[in-house]
């Protein structure tokens, strides 16, 4: 008996083995297919960015985001498309369109609607972006492919302020995954930074994503846990911006622009003054702690993705919201002549002691083609370098043009013949600061090469003879063909604020983990010394106090208490070369003691009239608000140089 049920439990396992190694073999194999282990990510906690005194200026926002999977939504695709266009109260086509979208990937989830605000409107009330979330979960089947998603938005405590250095965060798209491959765990659903520091600093504010692993069956239940990592945060990036300061230029600014378009320019047209920077940058170091530029826009609308009325706003080329003025170039006019006199005075064309003609115009000796360079103001006595600046006196400096371009003429064959662009390129023209800012211009120098090949608008030669002496003496003045940007010229005050060291703009200052490790410490970098001594650059500085207390800038620091807070600067006005447009207004400060300023100031109007008009009265009214003086009326001036 005891070995025929052994016998039987034999027969028995082999049956069962071959049941279920021939007989259910494919169906078993489908099913250990079927079991299969998934993923799941989880995204990191963008870090912030806070200002100088750890005040957040980006910080995150709990969020519900709805998403569509084109593929999984099957045949389905055009029910689904109108159920949900109902449900979120939008027209179908304008979600149609959004889905048709050729920047993302087929298997991609596409946002086509965010619920920032999660609070309720009233007490007791759900609020809309819950509501649709348990409506399409409770009708998965009705909303094949669509999801409501928990989501980290990026939220702007101080709105509009500071929007182009900032920048904003769209989702990932497939020539961006392309492009970080390999630089980053990126999925198809993250968003990224798109522009401005957001952009700059991806890699530090974006932490890292977190991964759950489990085992689920073909009915997608979760038979078992595997492991899993936590997400980590990002970095905070911390700048060197001052809220209060970044508060006070973009005000001033805004007031500024307003205030200038009721006034009259010398033809009897309003002046347009329809865009503007500020600067406000420490002189020792070259941290900003300020940048204005306007117009400009609101990141926030990025957020929930731009109305037609944004995009069209923001795609305007009259009023460009999305250009950072900061860093584009424009002609600096005679803001450029405390450099052009410290190349002269350094390469021995002038010097601190001399007395120089100035007068109604001038010719160049010898030049038979008729060129006439006029003064802006009339006049006809000799004065000192200090002096020409005091009163900008143009033909002082189209003397010294004219000694550079003699000087080029003789030495054509020597390397760096020409001397004035030579000293310019040292100041840091003709090429970016390296500011952490996205789509820096390095301006122009100009010089016999570019003059080969430079043409007027029409495309025919601008130079037809080759480098002319009018090339260096409108160079001296800052006229007509160099080009620099506003922090160029931020740069370029602060070394002679600074006794010489010209120091690279940097608006971030350090990037801490959130642990508080400092990953990334940003230090001043002043590696270039200017040529020129201290006694040369303290003359400079001194006769920029005459300007503003006696000179181009008087009028519109009228009554400032300069004894209290002394502002050296200059004024300055240059010509676009046609009567389409109005001169742009520009106005270069440093505050603070005369023998070593605190702070710069650079302030350019585009469209604004003359300098001491219109962008010194901003630049005292910043200065005011940075330093907490009472406010004082704004002066009515009349012409002032340029």
């Amino acid at each position: 008996m005891l070995a025929l049920l052994v016998a039987l439990m034999f027969v028995a396992l082999t049956a069962r083995l071959w049941f279920l190694q021939v007989l259910a073999s494919p169906e078993l194999n489908r099913r250990a297919r079927d079991n299969r282990v998934s993923f799941e990510y989880t995204n990191p906690l963008r870090g912030r960015i806070v200002d100088a005194s750890g005040d957040p200026i980006v910080e995150n926002q709990g969020s519900l985001e709805v998403r569509v999977n084109r593929q999984e939504m099957g045949d389905q695709a055009e029910a689904v498309i109108y159920r949900l266009a109902q449900l979120l109260d939008i027209d179908a086509g304008v979600l149609v369109e959004e889905l048709q979208d050729p920047r993302y990937l087929p298997v991609q989830a596409i946002p086509v609607a965010e619920f920032v605000d999660t609070r309720p409107s009233k007490p007791g009330v759900t609020p809309f972006g819950e509501r649709v979330a348990m409506y399409i979960s409770e009708h998965q089947r009705d909303f094949p492919g669509v999801t409501v998603e928990p989501a980290s938005v990026r939220a702007y405590p101080f709105q509009r302020l500071a929007a182009h250095i900032l920048g904003f965060v769209g989702l990932i798209q497939k020539e961006d995954l392309e492009a970080l491959d390999g630089k980053g765990d990126y999925g198809l659903n993250d968003v990224i930074g798109r522009a401005g520091l957001e952009e700059i600093y991806e890699r530090y504010l974006r932490g890292e994503r977190g991964i759950r692993r489990f085992v689920v069956n073909s009915d997608g239940e979760v038979l078992r846990s595997l492991n899993s990592v936590d997400a980590t945060p990002g970095a905070d990036v911390h700048l060197n911006i001052e809220i209060d300061d970044q508060r006070a230029a973009e005000a001033s600014l805004a007031e500024g622009l307003q205030r200038a378009r009721t006034l009259d320019d010398s033809q009897g047209r309003q002046i347009r003054a329809n865009a503007g920077v500020v600067i406000v940058m420490d002189a020792d170091t070259g941290a900003i702690r300020a940048t204005a530029s306007l117009p400009t826009f609101n990141p926030a609308w990025y957020v929930k993705g731009l109305t037609p009325m944004q995009q069209a706003y923001l795609s305007n080329p009259e009023l460009a919201p999305s250009l950072n003025r900061v860093i584009q170039p424009y002609v600096p006019g005679s803001t450029f002549k405390p450099i052009t006199a410290l190349a002269a005075i350094g390469d021995g064309i002038a010097s601190t002691t001399g007395s120089y003609l100035c007068s109604s115009d001038y010719t160049h000796p010898g030049d038979t083609s008729g060129a006439v360079f006029t003064n802006w103001t009339t006049s006809n006595t000799y004065m000192s370098i200090a002096e020409a600046l005091r009163l900008s006196c143009d033909t002082v400096f189209y003397r010294f043009g004219s000694a550079f371009y003699e000087s080029y003429v003789d030495n054509q064959l020597a390397p760096d013949a020409q001397l004035l662009q030579k000293a310019l390129r040292t100041w840091g023209f003709d090429e970016p600061t390296g500011v952490d800012m996205l789509g820096e211009d390095g301006g122009l120098v100009p010089d016999a090469e570019w003059a080969e090949t430079a043409e007027t608008a029409e495309g025919d030669p601008l130079f037809p003879f080759g480098w002319v002496p009018g090339g260096d003496i409108l160079t001296m003045i800052g006229a007509t063909y160099p080009t620099a940007t506003p922090l160029q010229m931020a740069q370029a005050y602060g070394a002679i604020a600074n006794g010489g060291r010209i120091c690279r703009p940097f608006l971030a200052d350090e990037v801490v983990a959130p642990d508080g490790t400092v990953v990334k410490d940003i230090k001043p970098r002043c590696d270039r010394q200017l040529p020129y001594s201290g006694t040369e650059l303290q003359y400079i500085r001194n006769a920029l106090f005459q300007v503003v207390d006696t000179g181009t800038a008087n009028c519109a620091f009228a009554g400032f208490p300069l004894s209290e807070v002394p502002v050296m600067g200059k004024t300055g006005t240059a010509e676009r070369g046609s009567e389409q447009f109005q001169d742009t207004s520009w106005f270069g400060a440093m505050v603070g003691p005369l023998d070593d300023p605190d702070y710069i100031v650079i302030t350019m109007v585009e469209q604004g009239g003359f300098g001491g008009q219109v962008a010194a009265p901003i630049t005292r009214d910043v200065i005011e608000r940075i330093e907490g003086l009472e406010d004082s009326p704004q002066p009515g001036c009349g012409e002032a140089d340029g």
